[in-house]
């Protein structure tokens, strides 16, 4: 069943809501008086994908919403978007997502729903208030100079696409912390998959306390009572931890918490090169969990790795619109929803694509940069709509150029440091 329309309708009721927009206004007086850019266009022209220069962006977005020729100046928008609080762009997100799950239409792994959870650190605009707020790093190529950052973290549902919860925060601060207040969205049948930076036992007695299923990536020295297991000819083995480090006793402490005994299973993945990664689960049923399944189930975890490049590339989230701290959540939660419509879009239109091309060589996804650049305006035009024919020409568009899918693909994931690629002060005209 296509989602796409019900989405849509979902949130063009949200945006021209009197409630909403009493919730996310700063004070009572703000969005009262008829202005250029009242509530619910000032939403829209942020979720517009605003990466050129303000003035051109605002220029064109009056434009497509009004007859005017009336224009808007970049003071008259920081203006605005000060009433606003970035929390509406939450709101928006959880309005999405409780579209998109309100039926059992969405694909997952043996009832599951699969999600992974991982951070990764942004570049920030320079300002004073920014660096207080956020924190920095230390620039390494100039020891004397300072980068503003950001931490931030996703709990992204690896078949459907979609950003469940996202966090931005203090540069300084763990991924652990981030990590658990996304466990506040998992819900009875969900599956998360982590990293070795998240292998921690008092994390894992967390997880166990909060009824989390999960799959985690062990380092080779994580517990000695593994070692046997890493030495051994078994795929598959259930183990009773009867102790902790003074580290994750501490930590448990903290969370008010007292170590108990308990059980966790460990599985070996054999990779193409004969190295031996072990996995610990929560999945303590063999037959029902067979070992031979998850080699392929962690490694569905790079798609939280794709779709931060998504992000990063293609969404140039790091692309700010201003020097505040509230501009910087503005725009990232912006872009948290937008690329959220855009998977739930590319969900209607796989299933066309995949019937179009069933007889061809590959199997075909859609491209997600092209498909990007044409919700420009478009998406507006939907909302500001009251029939379904914009949604269904975006359908189209989103078909064009399908990328093909080679399995078996392997890429070396590499590091290297970069310079920040967005001016706030130069922003391109085109």
């Amino acid at each position: 069943m296509e989602k796409g329309n019900n989405t849509f309708k979902s949130i063009k009721n949200k945006i021209n809501s009197i409630e909403f927009m009493r919730k996310n206004r700063n004070s009572e007086k703000d969005f009262t008086r008829n202005r250029k850019l009242p509530f619910s266009s000032l939403i829209l022209f942020m979720l517009n994908l605003v990466k050129q220069t303000l003035q051109k962006e605002l220029t064109n977005f009056i434009s497509l919403i009004s007859s005017s020729k009336e224009n808007i100046t970049k003071s008259a928008f920081s203006q605005s978007r000060k009433k606003l609080r970035a929390e509406a762009f939450i709101e928006l997100n959880e309005t999405l997502i409780e579209s998109f799950y309100e039926d059992d239409d969405f694909k997952k792994w043996k009832g599951f729903r699969l999600l992974a959870i991982d951070g990764t650190c942004l570049t920030l605009p320079q300002s004073n208030e920014i660096i207080k707020d956020f924190g920095f790093a230390k620039n390494n190529v100039n020891p004397e100079s300072i980068i503003p950052m950001a931490k931030v973290s996703s709990f992204y549902d690896l078949l459907n696409g979609i950003i469940i919860d996202s966090q931005i925060d203090q540069y300084k601060i763990s991924e652990f912390m981030l990590a658990i207040n996304h466990l506040d969205k998992v819900g009875k049948n969900d599956l998360i998959i982590l990293d070795r930076g998240y292998a921690a036992t008092w994390f894992f007695i967390y997880m166990n306390l909060k009824n989390v299923d999960y799959i985690v990536r062990l380092q080779r020295n994580f517990l000695q009572e593994f070692d046997s297991f890493w030495n051994s000819k078994k795929m598959s083995e259930i183990i009773t931890l009867e102790r902790c480090s003074e580290k994750s006793i501490k930590a448990l402490e903290i969370l008010g918490i007292k170590f108990e005994s308990f059980k966790i299973r460990l599985v070996k993945v054999i990779l193409e090169n004969g190295e031996i990664e072990v996995l610990a689960t929560s999945l303590l049923d063999e037959e029902k969990y067979h070992y031979a399944e998850f080699k392929d189930l962690y490694f569905s975890r790079w798609g939280i790795e794709t779709n931060y490049d998504h992000l990063k590339n293609n969404v140039a989230i790091e692309n700010f619109t201003g020097l505040s701290t509230l501009s910087v959540t503005q725009d990232f939660f912006a872009n948290m929803f937008i690329v959220n419509l855009q998977s739930v879009i590319i969900n209607d239109v796989q299933t066309e694509i995949d019937e179009e091309k069933k007889e061809t060589k590959y199997e075909y996804k859609i491209n997600r940069n092209l498909s990007l650049g044409f919700m420009k305006d478009r998406v507006i035009k939907i909302l500001l709509s009251n029939n379904s024919k914009g949604y269904e020409e975006l359908k189209k568009l989103f078909k064009l150029e399908p990328v093909p899918i080679r399995n078996g693909r392997k890429f070396e994931r590499k590091f290297k440091l970069t310079k920040r690629k967005y001016s706030i002060t130069k922003k391109k005209a085109i």
